[in-house]
């Protein structure tokens, strides 16, 4: 068994970097000191003593301690269901870095960019290293070293001083950076768009070689994670994003990726993915390519060609069906059994044309967009006002959620 990436990267210099591009070209199937804008607890990661537990955070039985790892505090438990009342979060411990979204997934958890000038954008590289496991899928195994490409794309008129939302956007093999969805304007200037850049040829992909494609059938190994990581980490410190809003999208093997990544990541206590939206990828069925998931739960919105013989349907199932279990939905329990709603999303597309799956947490909503035919493409035509559509259902700091009417 593979050991996860976790265990042996070496991050060098500071994190960065996603770079996409839409390409129709399919993939093989398959504390830091307190934050002086943080309006709600936050969990330590690093540091020495762990902060003390916390109960839930709103009226209800005990909700499931959020443990610190040392920081500013350690997170208070996520909310129970009817009963007592809420418990506080734990006392802060420690030194330590920054810490993922707060325990409330209502609340802004701003970064440690807020305040502070903007970063650079347009091409970027970081670099990454690593290793793989002896019986890796990839051509190469062992020790790699790769600097990867990303480009950050920002709202016009950006604030230094507001936490936005954030997508890492995955191209399809054979793409880069540059040619990642527009978002009809980056959800209408409430997003920052991170494009990303799948690693080289040589790295030697395991299942799809020398087509330019995003690591994907690796595992935890995958040179994607560790990529993921560091341009989180180094983000953080030039935006001002928010911890608790944070999307990967993609096409093709960048639909692949943010599956995995979203798999993955959801709930993180570091760097936690609150949703994915992904076009003609999904899931693979073989255990040897999926990283370790979580069982957190986690938005998604879906776009998939019923008959698409590249990358067929049937990965977009798996991973909706995936999704209706860890949001606990309880109309169905698997995208074949699911109940229904219209989701319209505009851009002169019918309100049927999307459906939002019925009896599953509002906080986290799941969307699919099954369209007929058999094709493989990129669907800017439902993915652009598709999917900023959707970003915007999650830009409300109140406990009301907006998105029960989109």
């Amino acid at each position: 068994m593979r050991s996860s990436v976790s265990s042996h990267v070496v991050v060098v210099g500071l994190a960065a970097g996603l770079v996409s591009a839409i390409g129709c070209s399919g993939d093989e199937g398959g504390g830091a000191p307190q934050n002086p804008f943080l309006t709600s607890p936050m969990a330590g990661s690093g540091g020495t003593p762990a902060g003390a537990s916390g109960a839930g955070m709103v009226a209800g039985n005990t909700g499931v301690s959020g443990a610190g790892t040392g920081g500013t505090s350690g997170a208070a438990g996520t909310p129970g269901v009817g009963g007592t009342p809420a418990g506080a979060a734990g006392a802060s411990a420690g030194t330590g870095g920054g810490g993922g979204g707060g325990a409330d997934i209502t609340q802004v958890v701003p970064t440690e960019g807020c305040g502070k000038a903007p970063g650079p954008t347009g091409r970027q590289t970081i670099p990454t290293m690593g290793t793989k496991d002896a019986d890796c899928a990839a051509q190469v195994c062992g020790d790699w070293q790769w600097d990867r490409e990303y480009a950050v794309t920002l709202p016009q008129n950006y604030d230094m001083n507001k936490p936005y939302s954030i997508v890492f956007q995955g191209p399809g093999c054979g793409g880069n950076y540059q040619g990642v969805y527009d978002l009809d304007g980056n959800a209408g200037n409430t997003a920052i768009r991170v494009g990303l850049t799948p690693a080289p040829n040589e790295a030697g992909h395991g299942t799809n070689p020398n087509k330019g494609c995003f690591d994907d059938k690796e595992g935890d190994d995958s040179l994607d994670w560790v990529f993921y990581e560091t341009l989180y980490d180094r983000l953080a410190t030039q935006f001002c994003f928010d911890k608790n809003r944070v999307f990967a999208s993609g096409n093709s093997s960048g639909a692949w990726f943010s599956n995995e990544l979203g798999c993955k990541y959801a709930g993180d206590a570091t760097r936690p993915v609150r949703g994915i939206m992904p076009n003609t990828g999904g899931l693979p069925a073989e255990a040897e390519f999926k990283p370790t998931c979580t069982t957190k739960p986690m938005a998604g919105m879906w776009i998939h060609e019923k008959g698409d013989g590249t990358n067929p349907f049937e990965g977009t199932i798996r991973a909706v069906t995936r999704a209706m279990s860890v949001n606990s939905c309880t109309m169905g329990n698997s995208y074949e059994t699911a109940t229904f709603e219209n989701f319209p999303i505009g851009g002169d597309n019918p309100d049927t044309r999307c459906k939002r799956i019925v009896g599953c947490d509002p906080l986290y909503p799941l969307v699919v967009c099954a369209l007929d035919g058999g094709g493989h493409a990129p669907h800017d035509n439902v993915a652009n006002p598709g999917f900023s559509t959707f970003i915007k259902l999650f830009s409300s700091t109140t406990t009301t959620p907006p998105f029960l009417t989109p």
